[in-house]
This record gives structure tokens, sequence and C-alpha cells, in this order.
């Protein structure tokens, strides 16, 4: 059989002029004998050498960042020093490949490392045109350069290095494996290295989601990344693309026809959107614990994978709505400053407009599925949702009441909201509460003072079961801070953070069992061995029953209490539970409230906690509103279901009592069935009718009852 050598002279016979082909075959032999020579002179010098490169040879593995997955199982973002994420071969579309083979290695799966026959026709083509109007590496050879030697020096040295590893890369790994390396490994430019942060980079989208022109457009750039880079230099590139479809005909894989169509097309570029990521403070979270558990070196480099459950729809559904609501009160009232989306802040500059946090946890498992600790990550990385401490106002209330169901008072009981007076004590003298509205309402029933928010009825509950009933109650919810037994803790006036107010509330949501928040479910290393497993944390700290009335409760609120507005106003018609809140000093707006698989907190307020002058039905149902709107537009909307023990009876809505005939106002009532009322209206005499009909008691007018289970 001949030789290379004879099968190329024969080839360049039959192909070249006599004369040329003469030249090209003395400068081919020449080239050849001198390189023989030299290349054996210079191997037994750098031989120690050499040894160590093929050594790392054998082990090589392109170094790619840390994966962090949604819960859906799309890649959510990626820690890397270099913008790097690895993908099998067959995650490559084969639009890429053959474009890649064709402008840079189209003898790709003939050739053993090193094409003699690319080498030849480079000669030639150098001959003709001018040294260096054409290189002759191999994908082998580029590899061999970018991940082993790191170097483009022109020295015979270096060449030989190249050459032996080129050799050696091919003696180890299949031509899949080499073209998988190289695939990840080349620069795309732009901080892009390898073909998915290229298509990320540059289309927003995954590699294996490209179609045939962004695939040929990418192709097109490694071969000098600058040059060719369609956001810096877009002529070029065009001109790039179209060089490469046109390799494409020319080695068949492309017809006359589709260049024809492909060539007049714009780069019909998507590059990655500025500002902030997707759920950039829930990345940060990640990013922390990983950095904190494994190091820089295995977050950056390590290749971890980590899944979490975080709902991308759900996520940017939080972040439009809480930009856009505040942004309204921001214009609407003409607040002092004023964010700007289009403009970042300056390095080191607090941001002083409205700010705002929300949060969403599956009460199920803990899960965290959405998360947004401030209206710019860029502006300031403090997450208001983990970090910040703020007082939740009337948001606290549900304690007091769950702590009072507990003790066997009812829905239906009638509290006085009338004025109190109270000694602080330590010689702080006396405390006057008033309810925000400034006016008190009489004999009202507890499901009202917490369907209005009412705060003279909360202080008389909390005295009643005691302060320290309270305090366990919320403990065991899932308040973690720090609660002074205080007159006033009724009202909110303790400090909390965003995601432990939710998860409390999630405890209500789940039927009395605590479900610990969670950010990641696992963490696997690059070999799929898992290195870390979420262990759900769940408690019984409420019997379902109680859940189940303090939940029907919170209905109230929404339907016909201070949330009213998501219904008559945001269009929410699905059953939901939940609270506002609003500090004294209305420095602080909240809104928690959930269905039996998701709940949803938000806040807002100024980080230098001076007042917007904003109740929490202005500042945090809106967002709330739009949150759970949206999210229930893609599926049904699960009913609280009634547990066993819970009985209902037709109640006086004025007296709390069993209804007689004589009872204008009834209303149907939910009890612990320990707790169901035993007397029957005693109010409702002839004498007593006759004094409702003067007037004389006040609070229940515009009361209408609860919606049946």
């Amino acid at each position: 059989m001949p030789s290379p050598v004879a099968q190329v002279t024969a080839r360049l016979q039959r192909r070249l002029p006599t004369r040329l082909a003469r030249i090209a075959l003395l400068a081919t032999f020449g080239l050849v004998t001198v390189g023989a020579g030299m290349l054996w002179a210079t191997y037994r010098a750098l031989a120690p050498e050499l040894r160590g490169f093929l050594e790392q040879v054998d082990s090589v593995s392109p170094v790619g960042g840390t994966l962090v997955f949604a819960g859906s199982g799309d890649t959510l973002t990626s820690f890397y020093r270099q913008k790097r994420v690895n993908v099998d071969l067959e995650d490559v579309p084969h639009d890429v490949q053959q474009a890649v083979l064709s402008v840079e290695d189209w003898r790709f799966y003939e050739h053993w490392g090193i094409d003699l026959w690319g080498l030849a026709r480079a000669v030639v083509a150098n001959l003709r045109h001018g040294w260096g109007s054409q290189g002759a590496s191999t994908l082998t050879q580029q590899l061999a350069r970018n991940l082993i030697l790191k170097s483009h020096e022109r020295t015979l040295t270096r060449k030989l290095k190249e050459a032996m590893l080129t050799l050696r890369l091919e003696r180890t790994y299949t031509k899949a494996e080499i073209l998988r390396m190289y695939l990840n490994e080349i620069y795309f430019g732009e901080g892009a290295y390898g073909i998915e942060a290229a298509a990320r980079t540059y289309f927003s989208r995954s590699v294996r989601d490209l179609n045939r022109i962004e695939s040929v457009t990418l192709a097109g750039i490694p071969k000098n990344p600058n040059n060719y880079s369609p956001t810096r230099n877009p002529e070029r590139a065009l001109r790039r693309r179209n060089l490469v479809l046109r390799t494409m005909v020319d080695h068949g894989v492309l017809g006359q026809a589709a260049f024809d169509s492909l060539s007049a097309l714009p780069l019909l570029l998507r590059p990655a959107a500025g500002g902030d990521q997707l759920g950039a403070y829930f990345v940060e979270e990640v990013r922390k614990h990983l950095e904190s558990a494994y190091g820089d070196s295995l977050l950056y480099e390590g290749e971890l994978r980590v899944y979490t459950q975080l709902d991308v729809a759900l996520q940017a559904s939080m972040e439009k709505a809480l930009e856009t609501r505040l942004h309204e009160i921001e214009t609407t009232y003409d607040l002092p400053f004023e964010r700007d989306p289009a403009d970042s802040l300056a390095a080191g500059e607090p941001p002083r407009y409205l700010q705002g946090a929300g949060i969403a946890l599956d009460p199920r498992t803990g899960a965290i599925l959405a998360m947004v600790g401030g209206r710019s990550f860029h502006d300031s990385r403090f997450n208001r949702a983990t970090q910040a401490r703020r007082q939740p106002g009337s948001c606290f209330k549900p304690f007091v009441y769950t702590a009072a169901i507990q003790a066997h008072h009812t829905p239906a009981d009638i509290i006085l909201d009338t004025p109190v007076v109270i000694d602080i004590g330590y010689g702080l003298g006396l405390w006057k509460p008033q309810n925000y509205e400034k006016t008190f309402n009489g004999p009202v029933s507890m499901r009202y003072a917490l369907a209005k928010s009412l705060n003279i009825p909360a202080i008389k509950l909390q005295e009643d079961v005691g302060t320290e009933k309270v305090i366990a109650v919320a403990k065991r919810l899932g308040i973690q801070s720090k609660m002074e037994a205080v007159k006033s803790l009724a009202l909110g006036t303790c400090e909390v953070t965003l995601i432990e107010l939710a998860s409390a509330y999630g405890t209500l949501a789940n039927g009395g069992i605590q479900s610990r928040p969670w950010f990641i479910e696992r963490i696997e290393d690059r070999s799929g061995r898992i290195l870390e497993q979420n262990q759900p944390f769940h408690a019984e700290a409420l019997d379902p029953q109680t859940a189940y009335i303090v939940t029907h409760m919170l209905q109230s609120v929404i339907d016909w209490g201070t949330g009213h507005n998501a219904r008559d106003l945001y269009g929410l018609t699905i059953p939901v539970a939940g609270k506002t809140g609003t500090t004294d000093d209305t420095a602080d707006g909240w809104f928690v409230g959930y269905t039996p698989e998701l709940v949803v907190g938000i806040w807002g307020g100024y980080d230098e906690r001076k007042s917007i002058g904003l109740t929490g039905s202005a500042v945090g149902l809106p967002p709330w509103s739009d949150i759970m709107r949206n999210y229930y537009v893609r599926r049904p909307a699960p009913a609280f279901a009634a547990p066993a023990g819970i009985v209902s009876e037709s109640v006086c809505s004025e007296s709390g009592k069993l209804a007689t005939p004589q009872c204008p106002k009834v209303l149907t009532e939910y009890f612990l069935s320990a707790a169901r009322p035993q007397q029957e209206c005693d109010m409702h005499t002839l004498r007593v009718m006759d004094l409702e009909r003067s007037g004389s008691f006040p609070g229940h007018e515009d009361t209408r009852p609860p919606d049946e289970p």
C-alpha cells in the first residue's frame, strides 16, 4: 500500500499544474525531511517535559462551572471563573457540528490528528496567496493548544509539544469525545468559552435550541473571536458567517438554494439582556451556601450540579408585579425618589427609592419557589426577604387569634371594641391604643375584628390568653426572631423577616404542619454523586382544626375585610386567605396570603424606615394579587378542605350565640367541635329588638357571611 506521502504526491500531481506541483512537492518533502530530523532531536531534549504533558492529557477534562437548575429542570444560572457551561455532544445540534467541521476541520473523522493533505493544501494556498493565508491545524491540534499548552507562541518547541499531545489525544479519546471537548473549550469572544456559553451570550438560548443560521454564525467566530464578534464587528461577522455557509455548500452539506436564502438573512442576534438576571437574590442565596459549604474552588471549577424548585414563571411574575406596583406608587403619590429601571446607581450609592421584597413558598414542602430581595440586585445586594428585620404590624394578629382559638375562643365570640387604657409598667406610664381609623365599633365578633384589622380586640385577646402563649404559638408556627412579652406585641411591634413570616403563614396553610423553608433540593458532583440532599423538616405545630378555623377567618379578610380590593379591584376570584399589615408610622406595608399549595408574602417600604403614608392594602396587596392571579391562570386553585372535628352552626351575628327565629342577622359560623356554642341568643327578645331598631348595636352593618367551605 502506498505511503501517506506517496498518496499526497499522487493527489497533488493530479490536481495541480506541473510546475506548481513540483514546487509544492519540493517544499513538502523538504519540510518533512527537515522536520523529521529536528523532531527527533527536539523530542529527545524535551522528553521529560513531554512525559508530564502526556500524563496530563490522560486525565484531561475541560474545567466547567457549577450549574444551578430551576424546578423545571432548565438551567437557571451558572457560576464560573470563565463563562463556560459544558454540554454533551448529543445536546449539540447536527447543524452546529456540521458548520464547525466545515470551516475548521472537514477531514476530522478521516485523519489521525495531523492532516497531511490539509497541510499540503495549506502550503499551496500560502504559496499562491502569501504566507498565513490558510492554516492547517486540525481540531485536535487546536484542542491540545488551548486545553493543555495554553500557548500560541510560534516556536518549534511549541509545535513539537502540540504535535505529540495531538497524537496522544487521538490515541486516548474517540473522535466524538474530542469534538465534545473542543466545543466545550474553544473561545467565542465576550468571555464565552464553549458552544453553550456562546449560544446564551449571543442568542439568549441553549445550544440545543439554536436554528441553522444561528449555528453557522457561532461556527465562524473561533477563528478570530475579536474580529468576528457579532456584537463588536457585525459586518465582519456577517461576512464570516456567509463564508461558513459557502464552505458547507462546497462540502455538500448545504444546497445552493438554502445558501441563497440563509446568506441573505441579517445576523438576528438576541444578546443576553442587561440588568439583573432572573432570580438574582435567590441565586445569591444559593451561591453563598455553596461557597460556605464547598469552598471557592469547587464552586467555580467543580462542575457541581445544584437542583432547586424555583418556579421560573412565578419568579418572573413576582419581579414584574413588584416593580410595576411600586412604580405606580412612586408616580401616583409623587414620591421624592423614583427608581429608573434603565439606570443603575453608582457603586456604593445606597438606593433611596421605595423598596420591596417578595417570597413564595410551597407550604407542603418548604420549597422556596420565588424570591425578590429588592428592586435591583445591581443597586443593592441586601436581601430584604431574608435579612431585613421589620415590624410586621397587623400581620402578627393571626398568631394572637390562633392562640385564642386554641384556648376555645370562637370566631363568633363578641369582644368590645371600646377605649382601653393600659399601664405599660416599668414607670413608662399609660398607653391608650387606638384603631387605625381612630374610631371604636363597640361589640364585634372575633371574625369581624380580624377581618377589619381592629387593634383593640387583638390587644384584649392577647391579655386574655396570655402574651407568653401568643409568643409560643408564633414560634411553633415559624417565627424565629426574638419577641418581647409586651402589651403591644399583638400589634406586631416585634421585628421579623419576610421569609419567617411567610413560613409561619405556611404552617396555617398546611393544616398546622410546619415545613421549614429551603433553597436547595440536592447537590451533585460532576460524576452524579450526591453531595448534599435536602432533608425536609416537618413538625406538627398546630392541630389541623385550629389551623382551619384561623384560615377560614383570614378568608374573610379578602372577601370583605381590609384585603377586599383583591377581589373588587384586582380580579382575584380563587379561594385565598391572608392578612394586611401596616406599622403605626406607615413605614412598612405588608400582605401575606396563601392557598393550600402556595404562600406569597410581600413587603414594601424604605430602607431608612421612614413613613410611606400608605397601608399594607395599598403597598402589599396589589402585587400579591397580581402574583396569585397570574399563577392560577395556569392551574386550578384548590379549596381549603375542612378536617374532621369542625362543625358549623347558624349564629346570631350580634351575640355570637346560636340563632333563634328572632335574630335579624344570622351567619353560618365554623367551630372546633369542642367549642361549639351551647346557648341560644338571648339578645333578641321583644325589648332587645326594640333597642336594635333604635341602632344601639353598631359595628355589624357591613358584615357579610363568609362563603361555605
